[in-house]
């Protein structure tokens, strides 16, 4: 495994069925590490790699999980036999010597027993380019690292020191809990983009759910920072996020019900006092609080940090009344300790909020340590007392001295300087009971026995105020990071909250419902409206249906620019948005749990890794036929365009063949494309014909269909005829 960026990319080999099993990059944050530890527990490895140079916190974390795995595990397996090994082992190899070129060439070497026989070097890339996504650019370096150690040690793993590791095949991982989608299918259906992460824009900014960018947009109606965050990456246990929507419907009912609670009239009152407070919480991190120990910390940081737990126990308040009936309003008042209660008064009675911007030397307020409030009464008085001593020593000066000061020198101390002369006398010469120290701008410098009084008995009074405001700070910060835990959890919950509250403004806006989370394979949904569209265009609303006795391959053609590609970027979004604990722009929709949303839409090449549009598609069919499950979802759109039309005709039919042919076990199929002979040739006595009588009231095209199937010849005029007087009525309605 290998973390860089936030993201995380892994591979692992099952030595025992020779597979190799990859992870795309993928967003993990560096806090919690979820997303290693999920991979982590479901692999449940003998081996771990990674390499250094990565963040302390990565290696830690990995470290803690190891250890208590490993003391779990040996916990589990005494007095039984284990089929786990009970000792883990941690290898953290030189990143100078395990370089990412290097760790790619590897991988550009990879056989595997089920490549092409006889391939040349260039068919073989190409062969491993429709396996592996090379833009994954950190879990390409994973399997790079992970096949390196596995040619320098296999003998020591597999005790054989005369065999060599084989490789039979490439597959992707599929995470328990997570919907699984690609940065592809992201890319594809609209839902990120990195130009739009809560770093670069305002948060909240109303005016963006206009412009269409993305999904993020749309639903970035977040107050905070840390919302915005929230709903950007992944923070804590159940992958709560635009990047990790989980299968998890317990999770999904308990955001629904935040949104159902703040949908209600009677409720605005409470929605609003809540926004109210989440405009005031701020992020905190480990990184934070380590410019609080640093002593790095402005009075600005400190006023945020008293405004975020302030909120953070104000939400909590407002949530006590609600606690039972919302779990998650059950969650934040939980979250709010007494500790966290100590942490807010103890910076109200130690840190002087109110010091102005400029003054950030000195941030303790007054009555709180009765030494420090005398060394800041000394400081205060410095400037008498200086002139008071400064005219007893001018009483013991020769006639000579017509007027002196006593001043403070750094790393000197204090010095009796006399500023004017009637008769200046030789340089280096020490006058009685003065020690001479220096000349400058013709005023002499003397170490008087009253300025060595001063610097016992008062020093550097400005390193003393410091030293000893520092070890007070010092005990507050070590508090603070004491419950950092507790404060932590309620800043991500609530920033889950202000996550829901914008998809609750959002619903309330657009007119989303609540979809209906089933664990059966179906989706079902009417009146659909393609989030991103519907308000920027006249957009007419579709129905979906799939599963649950109808059919699981739909297969939609039509002119370019009729919406095909819209109809199925609708679908995903639904289904994405469903998962991710959001209504749903729809009438109704009831959609069953997904393993993964699978999409093959065409993209810009990537000439940098030789990698056609093409070719591209083919990892992506690919991928979707090895992992889909039937609780998938897989969408093609104009599959085959970047070759011949007979070698596209060849693919898709293939495709959708072996689809077909899993009978139950087929996932949710929907297909735009140009290709008729596909319909005509393939589901002309099979498919189609067995869904005309489900499909009859619901599509005008199916009389078409019909009549199609009943000719012996495919004729496209008579098909332009067809469409002209089924459609002819609905215009003249119009």
């Amino acid at each position: 495994m290998i973390w860089s960026n936030n993201q995380l990319g892994a591979a692992y080999y099952n030595i025992l069925t020779s597979e190799l099993f990859v992870m795309d990059d993928t967003y993990d944050d560096g806090v919690r590490f979820n997303i290693m530890k999920i991979l982590y527990r479901q692999c449940q490895p003998r081996y771990v790699i990674t390499i250094s140079g990565t963040s302390d916190e990565f290696l830690t974390a990995i470290e803690a999980l190891v250890k208590s795995e490993t003391s779990v595990s040996s916990g589990d397996s005494q007095g039984m036999d284990s089929a786990r090994p009970v000792q883990v082992s941690l290898k953290v190899m030189q990143k100078k010597e395990y370089s990412f070129d290097r760790c790619y060439h590897r991988v550009r070497c990879l056989k595997l027993q089920s490549e092409p026989a006889d391939a040349n070097n260039v068919e073989r890339l190409i062969f491993l380019q429709s396996l592996l996504n090379f833009k994954s650019i950190v879990m390409i370096h994973a399997l790079g690292l992970l096949l390196i150690y596995i040619d320098q040690r296999w003998s020591n793993i597999t005790l054989d020191p005369s065999g060599r590791a084989e490789f039979v095949s490439v597959s992707n991982v599929t995470l328990r809990d997570i919907v699984m989608i690609d940065d592809g299918t992201y890319n594809a259906l609209n839902i990120v983009h990195a130009r739009h992460h809560p770093s670069f824009f305002k948060c909240g900014d109303a005016a963006s759910q206009k412009q269409s960018g993305s999904l993020f947009l749309l639903l970035n109606r977040c107050q905070s920072r840390p919302g915005a965050q929230f709903l950007w990456q992944v923070v804590g246990v159940v992958l709560k996020t635009l990047w990790h929507p989980t299968k998890d419907i317990k999770v999904l009912n308990e955001r629904f019900e935040v949104v159902e609670f703040c949908l209600n009239p009677d409720n605005q009152s409470i929605v609003e006092s809540l926004t109210s407070c989440l405009k005031h919480v701020y992020r905190l991190s480990n990184i934070v609080l380590d410019r609080y120990l640093a002593q790095q910390a402005k009075i600005s940081d400190w006023r945020r940090l008293h405004k975020t737990i302030s909120s953070i126990i104000y939400i909590a308040d407002i949530c006590e009344k609600y606690r039972e009936r919302i779990s998650l309003f059950g969650k934040i008042v939980g979250s709010v300790t007494n500790e966290v209660r100590h942490v807010k008064y103890f910076i109200e009675h130690i840190v002087n909020l109110s010091a102005k911007r400029t003054e950030n030397d000195f941030i303790v307020r007054l009555n709180v340590d009765s030494h420090l409030d005398k060394l800041h009464h000394m400081r205060s008085t410095l400037p008498e007392t200086l002139a008071r001593i400064g005219e007893q020593d001018m009483q013991h000066l020769p006639s000579s001295a017509t007027t002196c000061k006593m001043v403070y020198i750094p790393n000197i101390g204090y010095l009796l300087a006399i500023t004017e002369w009637n008769r200046s006398p030789a340089d280096n010469i020490d006058l009685q009971n003065l020690e001479f120290k220096f000349v400058s701008n013709n005023i002499r410098y003397y170490k008087s026995p009253s300025a060595k009084e001063l610097d016992a008995t008062v020093g550097d009074i400005l390193l003393r105020i410091n030293k000893r405001e520092s070890h007070i700070v010092l005990k507050l910060v070590k508090y603070i990071n004491k419950h950092s835990a507790s404060i932590f959890n309620a800043i991500y919950l609530c920033a889950e909250l202000d996550m829901l509250l914008a998809f609750h403004l959002v619903a309330r806006e657009h007119n989303y419902v609540k979809p209906n989370m089933v664990e059966r394979q179906v989706i079902a949904v009417e009146q659909g409206r393609h989030p991103l569209h519907e308000f920027l265009i006249t957009y007419v609303p579709n129905d979906t249906y799939s599963g649950d006795g109808r059919s699981l391959v739909k297969i939609l053609t039509g002119p370019n620019a009729s919406g095909k590609s819209t109809y199925l970027k609708q679908i995903g979004l639904i289904v994405f948005m469903a998962h991710i604990g959001c209504y749903v722009p729809a009438k109704s929709a009831t959609i069953g749990v997904v393993t993964h949303i699978l999409t093959q839409i065409t993209s810009r090449g990537n000439i940098a890794l030789n990698m056609s549009m093409f070719l591209e598609d083919i990892r992506q069919i690919n991928v979707a036929l090895h992992t889909s499950t039937p609780n998938s979802i897989v969408i093609l759109d104009e599959f085959g365009d970047g070759t011949s039309e007979r070698s596209g005709l060849s693919l898709l039919a293939a495709v959708l063949n072996s689809f077909v042919e899993r009978g139950a076990y087929c996932p949710h199929v929907f297909v735009a494309t140009h290709i008729l002979q596909v319909v005509y040739d393939k589901f002309k006595t099979s498919e189609l014909s067995s869904r005309l009588s489900e499909a009859q009231k619901q599509d005008v095209a199916t009389p078409i269909f019909g009549r199609l199937l009943g000719s012996e010849n495919f004729d496209l005029e008579e098909l332009k005829s067809l469409v002209r007087q089924a459609t002819e009525p609905l215009l003249a309605k119009k």
